[in-house]
């Protein structure tokens, strides 16, 4: 019995004094040892990650890199490659196959006879699970080849994409003859798909996928849109998301010249827990490409969350005609200030007093001018310069009313109501003292 084997002398000799006189006992021994045994290695297919997702650990032997390629069977080797992720140095890109074996496997090396600083055994799509060539910005012959993979051999590097930069128009003088009447994006596709995997061509004209401008805390960088996913690079780190994973997007931060675009992104979570949702924003993206992406967000279906509860119940409240402006509220604090805003939802008050009050105020002016003037001729002239005030006072309330209807009076307009308004409530206190004056003749 192999469990027997592995335990120590003393127990060993314990386990089978057991079953010599309880033969039964070895059957439910066994299948214990068997339970316990599956069990421990099917939680040990998992281990959390500090991002909260699982990585699944198949029982595979952890493998590490050769010392060198030498005695390999070369199939492809593109020299002199610009390496950006997971490391930075410039390697060449090798296809080989190891000695004995018909499968190839991928190599980052600096050449066959030093140890590759990078290599992919398994280049079937249940490990190579994303590849695409893309244009690089602003520099047309530059491109950039980008590969997602699960595992390396030693999972060096946490596995981080690989992503090579190369020149489109010297690689192209380089492979000559060997591209005949095909370009060496083509030419590449062919070669990786008989290695096992495809590659996406979104450098060419047909490709619908376009990028901008973006910011990933303050890192600098683009922002991809693609059929299946969204990228961001091209520094490390490199951001790959599948559109079957992205659960939302959401607006914030808009300015007349700038927004952010934040991802909800579903990732596993471990077993038994449902899966959780992780956030990605990228900022300071132009206004000139909102169409664009909103354009995508909705031809992928996504869910637009940028309009939550709390936000609706903002521009509601804003928007409701029967809540006071802020004008209004600054008037109220006024004693009087009523007279000012008058009832919002009723328009501006029409009193009578106030309209006593500018007349006085014009028939003041009037005394101050002409103390010679009274009689009849002094009633007359009270009676016009009264009229003309409650016109100059039908006029000011019109105009009070238009202000209050207008939520998005500035700073400046607002104080200057604030300001006619105080004015006119001193004029009750110049009635008063003309009737005293009136009392004394």
């Amino acid at each position: 019995m192999s469990f027997l084997d592995s335990l120590p002398t003393n127990l060993k000799i314990q386990v089978q004094d057991v079953f010599t006189a309880y033969p039964p006992s070895e059957d439910v021994i066994r299948a214990l040892v068997e339970e316990l045994t599956s069990s421990n290695s099917s939680a040990n297919k998992r281990r959390k990650t500090a991002g909260g997702t699982e990585l699944e650990l198949a029982e595979r032997p952890v493998e590490t890199p050769p010392e060198s390629l030498t005695g390999c069977h070369i199939i492809l080797q593109i020299p002199e490659l610009s390496i950006q992720s997971p490391v930075r140095k410039k390697l060449n890109l090798v296809f080989a196959c190891f000695p004995g074996e018909r499968t190839a496997f991928l190599a980052l090396t600096k050449s066959i006879d030093s140890k590759p600083e990078l290599v992919i055994k398994d280049l079937s799509p249940a490990n190579i699970t994303f590849a695409i060539c893309l244009n690089f910005p602003e520099k047309k012959a530059l491109k950039n080849l980008i590969i997602e993979y699960k595992h390396n051999m030693g999972d060096q590097y946490k596995n981080d994409p690989i992503l090579i930069q190369f020149n489109n128009d010297s690689l192209t003088e380089q492979f000559g003859p060997l591209l005949e009447k095909t370009d060496l994006i083509t030419y590449l596709q062919r070669q990786f798909e008989i290695m096992g995997f495809k590659m996406i061509n979104g450098a060419s004209k047909e490709s619908k996928g376009f990028h901008v401008e973006a910011y990933k805390g303050s890192k600098e960088g683009y922002l991809y849109f693609l059929a299946n996913h969204i990228i961001f690079g091209f520094r490390k780190p490199i951001l790959i998301f599948n559109s079957t994973d992205i659960d939302s997007i959401t607006y914030t931060s808009i300015t007349r010249l700038t927004f952010n675009v934040t991802l909800h992104v579903s990732v596993p979570a471990v077993e038994g827990q449902e899966r959780k949702l992780e956030k990605f924003e990228f900022s300071m993206i132009d206004q000139k490409e909102f169409e664009k992406i909103d354009q995508y967000v909705k031809n992928k279906e996504f869910r637009d969350k940028s309009m939550t509860d709390e936000l609706k119940a903002q521009k509601q409240l804003k928007n409701n005609i029967e809540n006071p402006g802020a004008l209004a509220e600054a008037a109220r604090l006024i004693p009087g200030g009523e007279q000012i805003v008058g009832d919002q939802n009723n328009g501006p008050v029409d009193s009578e007093d106030d309209e006593e009050v500018d007349g006085n105020y014009e028939e003041s002016e009037s005394e101050s001018g002409s103390e010679n003037e009274a009689g009849s001729g002094s009633d007359s002239d009270d009676s016009d310069d009264s009229d003309a005030g409650e016109d100059d006072n039908d006029i000011n309330d019109d105009a009070q009313g238009q202000d209050l209807q207008n939520d998005q009076l500035d700073a400046e307009a607002q104080n200057n109501e604030l300001d006619d308004g105080a004015g006119f409530l001193n004029f009750s206190g110049m009635e008063e003292e003309e009737e005293e004056e009136d009392d004394e003749e």
